[in-house]
């Protein structure tokens, strides 16, 4: 009896040992990327990148993001699991970046730990020159995820910018052939002269009584717009809004100005062909009423003017395709059912 009790005993032991050894299994995070080692918070971080776009992607599947998202399934797919996954392909692509900037001496470590140095470094140096009253351009402090914008952004400046790096030397012919298939890209805006009224009556503070009665003395201009007698001739007569009659010659060249100034008159007349003009329009607390007097169209930039802008286009084109191959290429090592259960365990965090 006494030895039978010893075998169960023994059993059971044996039994909790092996379960303690299958959750410490289970419950070890072991990741690697081309043989540089995944921190768990370096995975973490990833996966917090990564959040709002896997959540946005099963929202668009049906899934409701309530208590119990993340473990349902939903058409073979478990949220959790592509969560992991969309951050592995995060960290690929981080360290290829880093790995070339290292490679290219852009700087001096490329792991993720000298990373956050250089972050904290960054904030650390914000802050002290904000305390002894300096001046400080951009950020007074980096979130992280921003500070990882700036730097990789640095990066490709610096290396787009060394003619000597693969794909960074340009060809007359691959500048012509780049401006060929983006033509329309270059097309230049078509000039416009516009007159129009403008009354901000909110701003104005205007009441009731008094908006009606300029709605009534731009209708009756509108009205008389199709007899063939300009904008700039009717409102003149109109006593009301004669005071609020503007004119405006927009071109290709002064168009980014006049958006600034006249943004929203900009858009309500953006289709008007010479000629036509808009109705009255009551708009966020404006009243509108837009005649295009004139438009002509105007041919594409040429190659040369816009010469810059397509080498810049090729050569962040060429390193993105770098970048990119180079995590393609990366060697992941990990066993993802546990990388999976470490996600599903820290997945509220």
């Amino acid at each position: 009896m006494k030895k039978k009790i010893c075998i169960i005993s023994t059993i059971i032991i044996l039994a909790v040992f092996a379960l303690g050894g299958f959750i410490i299994y289970r419950n070890r995070f072991s990741l690697s990327i081309n043989g540089n080692a995944i921190s768990k918070e370096e995975f973490l971080d990833a996966a917090g990148r990564k959040r709002y776009e896997v959540s946005s992607y099963f929202s668009k599947e049906g899934s409701n993001v309530d208590s119990d998202f993340w473990e349902r399934e939903v058409n073979g797919e478990i949220p959790y699991e592509k969560l992991a996954e969309a951050a592995i392909e995060d960290l690929k692509y981080f360290h290829a970046v880093y790995g070339l900037a290292e490679e290219k001496g852009y700087v001096d470590n490329g792991s993720y730990d000298a990373f956050l140095g250089r972050w904290e470094k960054e904030n650390a140096l914000r802050k002290e020159k904000i305390e002894q009253g300096g001046i400080v351009y951009g950020l007074s402090e980096y979130t992280l995820e921003l500070y990882q914008e700036y730097e990789m952004d640095t990066i490709q400046k610096s290396y787009c910018g060394d003619l000597e790096n693969e794909g960074m030397e340009v060809t007359d012919a691959e500048r012509e052939q780049y401006y060929t298939e983006n033509e329309t890209f270059y097309q230049r805006s078509d000039d416009r002269i516009l007159d129009y009224i403008k009354i901000p009556y909110l701003e104005l503070g205007l009441n009731e009584e008094q908006i009606k009665e300029l709605k009534k003395s731009m209708t009756s201009v509108y009205k008389q717009l199709g007899e063939g007698r300009p904008l700039s001739e009717l409102a003149g007569e109109e006593e009301q809004v004669s005071a609020y009659l503007s004119h405006a010659d927009v071109t290709a060249e002064n168009l980014r100005a006049c958006s600034r100034s006249i943004e929203d008159v900009l858009e309500y007349a953006w289709e008007l062909e010479a000629g036509e003009s808009t109705g009255v329009l009551d708009e966020g607390g404006s009243l509108y009423l837009i005649e295009c007097t004139d438009r002509s169209g105007n041919d594409p930039a040429s190659i040369e003017e816009v010469k810059d802008n397509i080498n810049k286009a090729l050569r962040e084109e060429r390193y993105e395709a770098i970048v990119r191959k180079r995590a393609e290429n990366a060697i992941v090592e990990g066993d993802m059912e546990r990388i999976f259960y470490f996600m599903k365990k820290h997945i509220e965090e």
